[in-house]
C-alpha cells in the first residue's frame, strides 16, 4: 500500500488521504496493542460520498465494524456517526466530521480501487506526517487542526 500521509502541494487533497489520515491519527482509540494492524476504510466512490465504513481486520477473513457515517439525512435524534464494538474516538468523530461536510473541497478517487483503503499500524514518523497533512488540510478549509486528534477545532 502507498504511504498516502505525505506533506500536500497546493491543489486540492485526495479524500482518501484526509480519510487515512484520520484513522492514522486516531489509531490508538481505535486498536489495541495486541490486535491486528489492519484497519480498511470503505466508500461508494461518485461525486459525493453518502457514507464511509471504517473496519478493523480481527482474524483472517473476518472485519469487524468500527463505525460508519452517512450523510443522508438521518431520523430525528439520529446520529450521522456511529460507533460499535465498545470503540469510540472523539478525535475520529470530529474530523469525519470536517472530511464528510467539507468533500466538495477534496478530490473524490476514481478507477479501480477507489472507494477501499487499508491502513496498516502507523509508526510515529507516519502519525507525524499524517498530522502535517491534515493541518495543510484543514488550513485550506480556513479550520483550525492541533495535533492531538482529540483537539481539533473548527
Amino acid at each position: 500500500m502507498e504511504n498516502t500521509a505525505n506533506a500536500i502541494g497546493p491543489e486540492r487533497v485526495p479524500i482518501d488521504q484526509v480519510l487515512e489520515n484520520a484513522v492514522v491519527l486516531s489509531w490508538d482509540d481505535l486498536l489495541h496493542e495486541l490486535e491486528p494492524g489492519l484497519v480498511r476504510i470503505e466508500y461508494a466512490p461518485g461525486t459525493t460520498l453518502d457514507y464511509l465504513k471504517i473496519w478493523q481486520l480481527v482474524a483472517k477473513g473476518a472485519w469487524n465494524l468500527i463505525c460508519e457515517y452517512w450523510m443522508i439525512p438521518q431520523p430525528a435524534g439520529a446520529q450521522r456517526l456511529t460507533f460499535n464494538n465498545g470503540v469510540h474516538s472523539n478525535g475520529l468523530s470530529q474530523m469525519l466530521e470536517v472530511i464528510m461536510q467539507h468533500q466538495a473541497d477534496f478530490t473524490l478517487s476514481e478507477g479501480p480501487g477507489a472507494g477501499m483503503i487499508q491502513v496498516t499500524r502507523p509508526g510515529e514518523e507516519m502519525k507525524e506526517a499524517a498530522a502535517a497533512c491534515m493541518k495543510q488540510a484543514y488550513s485550506r478549509l480556513a479550520l483550525k487542526f492541533e495535533s492531538t486528534p482529540s483537539l481539533v477545532a473548527a
